[in-house]
């Protein structure tokens, strides 16, 4: 009970403060219009040159597949490597492990708490510009689609938490994490979908996608295409699989990192 209360907490503390002080907002907006738009405007110009279909996906399918990698992105999950690194190096992270709440899931909801607002904004707004702009694709009005997005949403968030958190970890180990840190999200960026949709990946590469950590965390640019209407399941299930995996050897780390801190905190 206590942990759900804090969730709340901080969830409606970072919205209201993103409310009063909608900065952030603005640069997430012009980053998601300046990437996206242009990526748009390429995309529609080489459909229409390979007359409206490249690898039996058309333009507005490929399209509401980057609208959602980019709007999920803005979410920002990724930064909680960032932010654990910080702790660690500022001494913050000895004051957070004494406290009665566990540390990674306070971080998790913290983090979720600073991009929610963006999100929901621009998400809302987004789809709207984009359904004016190029219409709905016929997946998106489906039955499989409809029951099925809030699972493989939620399971791109934890998965994306914990993927980030075990970066962020290996602060407790390594002085700079930023290496790591960019290969791992380099990876997502390219097997997630970004700027290639995964429909046009080669067949070794779109299997990469379907079954590393990198491309499970994007999973929701899948629901668009007409696979998902047959394999829905065994993706919702490598996902699922991965947040295990992910999960566990993040609780060994987390184990290890309270020892450190015991260690050498006294």
């Amino acid at each position: 009970m206590k942990a759900i209360r804090l969730a709340n907490k901080i969830l409606k503390t970072l919205t209201k403060d993103r409310i009063h002080y909608p900065g952030r907002l603005m640069v997430d907006i012009l980053s998601v219009v300046a990437r996206f738009g242009v990526l748009i405007i390429l995309y529609a110009y080489v459909f229409i040159i390979n007359h409206g279909t490249i690898n039996n996906t058309t333009f507005v399918v490929a399209a509401w597949s980057m609208f959602f990698y980019f709007s999920f992105m803005t979410l920002g999950l990724r930064n909680i490597s960032k932010l654990i690194m910080q702790d660690v190096r500022s001494g913050n992270v000895e004051v957070l492990f004494s406290k009665p709440i566990s540390y990674i899931y306070y971080r998790f909801w913290w983090q979720i708490g600073l991009g929610l607002y963006s999100f929901v904004v621009i998400t809302i707004v987004g789809a709207l510009a984009l359904y004016l702009a190029i219409g709905f694709p016929a997946t998106l009005g489906t039955s499989i689609f409809l029951s099925t997005v809030l699972f493989v949403f939620l399971g791109a968030i934890v998965l994306s938490l914990v993927l980030y958190s075990v970066v962020g970890l290996l602060a407790f180990w390594i002085e700079d994490i930023n290496p790591v840190f960019w290969i791992v999200d380099k990876a997502v960026m390219i097997l997630g979908g970004s700027y290639l949709p995964v429909a046009l990946f080669p067949p070794l590469m779109y299997k990469i996608s379907l079954y590393s950590p990198f491309g499970a965390t994007q999973f929701l640019t899948h629901t668009v295409y007409e696979s998902w209407q047959t394999n829905w399941y065994e993706l919702l299930g490598i996902q699922l699989l991965w947040c295990v995996v992910l999960g566990l050897l993040l609780y060994f780390m987390f184990k290890g990192a309270r020892k450190k801190v015991s260690v050498n905190g006294g």
